[in-house]
């Protein structure tokens, strides 16, 4: 995981160091997250890695500008850093595309990926890719690109104005002042406003859950999954749900070391309330089984997927 993360931050700012992730991006197989520049602590790019049997690992990365980039890692590589390497990227077993590699570092290599080129769009749209370089042939089953390619856009929109650390004496970083400590009186004060705010959540909290009680009953003897529940009973209650979300912002925003970013903020508070809720479904129907008033069914069987798939893949 470490050496992802590493790759991560490297894939768009060699020889720059770069700061995250800063917030989460999962889709599929995907895991990734905004990065900053560690000189001057502005965004710099968002980028998620996906890592394969093989012990490769896929990266992909866009920056403000939206230039792409299509990164491969593997602990053992033990490249030239500065030269260039030719590869053959093959999608599905029937288009071949040549590419020419930076190398980033002995364990990294990085491929441009223009936004309107053929190599982006069979990305996108592609089920299996092999990498080719001399003797050596790695295979990727190509998951979720489709959904992860659009997820990178909407972090790059939403990244803009993240701050990151900026580390001391980096060339261009400025001068950092010391941050004032709080005062004893500051912080008797900040924890005086947590108490009554984590008071006032407490009683929307039961408010909500009271509601959701009462319009979601009907839906507990479903066999749908309990965050599906959860989310349909959510929206019969919105507006206890967005009281509980507001008081919940709150509560996160009087914590030292908060998100710069407004929006990571909601979203981190709207995952709590979820995470609430899914928390009362689930104990919901547990009280009713233990009082005999619904009987489990077992589950389906869910076909499988026979499909051919190639050697090395997830």
């Amino acid at each position: 995981m470490r050496a992802a993360i590493v790759a991560l931050s490297c894939l768009l700012s060699l020889p720059a160091a770069a700061a995250g992730p800063f917030g989460k991006i999962v889709v599929g197989n995907w895991s990734g997250g905004t990065f900053t520049n560690d000189q001057t602590g502005a965004f710099s790019h968002c980028a998620v890695s996906a890592r394969y049997k093989s012990g490769v690992t896929m990266l992909t990365s866009v920056t403000a500008q939206f230039s792409w980039l299509l990164g491969f890692s593997k602990p053992e590589w033990k490249l030239r850093t500065g030269e260039t390497l030719k590869l053959q990227l093959v999608f599905d077993r029937s288009s071949t595309i040549d590419v020419t590699a930076n190398i980033k570092s002995p364990t990294l290599v990085t491929i441009a990926m223009p936004a309107q080129s053929a190599l982006i769009n069979a990305f996108r749209q592609g089920r299996y890719l092999e990498l080719v370089a001399n003797d050596a042939r790695y295979t990727f089953a190509l998951t979720s690109t489709g959904e992860m390619l659009p997820a990178l856009v909407e972090c790059v929109k939403q990244s803009a104005n993240v701050r990151g650390p900026v580390t001391p004496g980096a060339p261009g970083a400025p001068a950092q002042a010391q941050t004032p400590q709080p005062t004893e009186q500051e912080r008797a004060a900040r924890a005086e406003k947590k108490a009554l705010l984590e008071k006032t959540r407490d009683l929307i909290r039961t408010k909500m859950l009271a509601c959701i009680g009462r319009e979601g009953a009907t839906m507990l003897l479903t066999d749908e999954k309990a965050e599906v529940v959860a989310k349909a009973a959510m929206l019969f209650c919105k507006g206890d749900v967005d009281a509980l979300t507001n008081a919940t912002i709150e509560i996160i925003e009087n914590e030292d070391g908060r998100p710069a970013n407004r929006s990571a903020v909601r979203d981190a508070a709207e995952k709590r309330v979820q995470e609430v809720v899914t928390a009362h479904v689930i104990r919901s129907r547990g009280d009713m089984i233990g009082k005999g008033q619904r009987q489990d069914a077992p589950a389906p069987n869910r076909p499988t997927d026979s499909g051919s798939r190639p050697s090395q893949s997830l």
